[in-house]
């Protein structure tokens, strides 16, 4: 696999670019805020002119897509787009036009993970496997007998609608008492917020539990059952081999993979109690990234 392609996350706060080569390692990168624009015309112009900073030689003749929306088979737009509006109702075509010269493959960004994870990663060998990330939002790729499940109309694995507890949370397109609305970066964000200001991150409220606030104690206990409660009914409704964990909450706190499983464990039958697989995604931070490029490779060869 000596195949120079281009890789492209597109995430609700960050957009990656880079040029992904020699057995799926990432040489080159270049990043931008994805808040920074408002219209498709503008990220990628920006796109382009990164793609040109990772590969200013075009050794590449293929660009990887990830988005984060739901992709059915045969998708012909996107379609809520959550956590970045400015692309809703996009046509695929129009998209690919922004490339021209280039094979353009598009999927889920977290199916594309759970793919890469699958093939090459922490769930290499394992037939069914779940990749679940907790970043911006809460997302899953489902494998099945060694391929993406989609669904009927591409919505499996959008486990941030799942409800998990009876507890409010204001979100604009999320229901009460949702996965996402409640264990998300975002969300643990607003609760960093409300208690120590709105100058507080996420990050002070992981730092704050370690020094045994209550308040963050109380934050962080919850998220721990809400997500626990959502293992539970995944392991019971879909039965991997093994979860995959990853996203910026879990990088950061890779010590929460152990508390999820402790509290999963309460909540399945007896006999799956030893069966529980919980680990920490093998390609981290450029996961979504490698993911694409691997997407472009693998599809345009009609392996995935």
């Amino acid at each position: 696999m000596n195949e120079s392609v281009i890789g492209i996350d597109v995430g609700g706060t960050n957009i990656r670019v880079g040029l992904v080569e020699n057995g799926l390692s990432l040489t080159r990168k270049e990043t931008a805020l994805t808040t920074e624009y408002k219209k498709p015309d503008e990220i990628f112009k920006s796109i382009l002119d990164m793609i040109k900073k990772v590969d200013p030689d075009r050794t590449a003749k293929k660009i990887g897509i990830g988005l984060p929306v739901p992709w059915p088979d045969e998708a012909e737009k996107i379609v809520d787009a959550t956590n970045i509006p400015w692309l809703e109702e996009v046509s695929v075509d129009t998209l690919r036009s922004y490339f021209p010269g280039y094979q353009v493959f598009i999927d889920n960004d977290v199916n594309m993970v759970a793919l890469l994870e699958a093939h090459y990663g922490a769930a290499k060998g394992c037939r069914n496997a779940m990749y679940i990330t907790v970043s911006t939002g809460v997302g899953s790729g489902i494998i099945i007998d060694n391929k993406i499940l989609r669904g009927s109309h591409g919505y499996a694995g959008e486990i941030g609608s799942m409800i998990v507890s009876s507890q409010k949370k204001n979100h604009p397109s999320l229901y009460d008492g949702s996965l996402e609305s409640l264990c998300s970066g975002l969300a643990l964000e607003e609760e960093s917020k409300r208690l120590y200001g709105e100058d507080a991150t996420s990050a002070l409220l992981f730092e704050r539990y370690q020094k045994n606030d209550e308040e963050a104690k109380k934050v962080i206990d919850l998220w721990i059952e809400h997500f626990s409660n959502a293992i539970a009914s995944l392991i019971q409704t879909i039965d991997p081999e093994i979860f995959v964990l990853g996203g910026a909450v879990i990088h950061h706190n890779p010590w929460l993979i152990e508390m999820v499983a402790e509290g999963t464990r309460k909540k399945v039958f007896k006999n799956l109690r030893d069966k529980i697989n919980i680990v920490i995604n093998q390609y981290s931070s450029d996961a979504g990234v490698i993911g694409a490029g691997f997407l472009a490779i693998h599809q345009s060869e009609g392996e995935i």
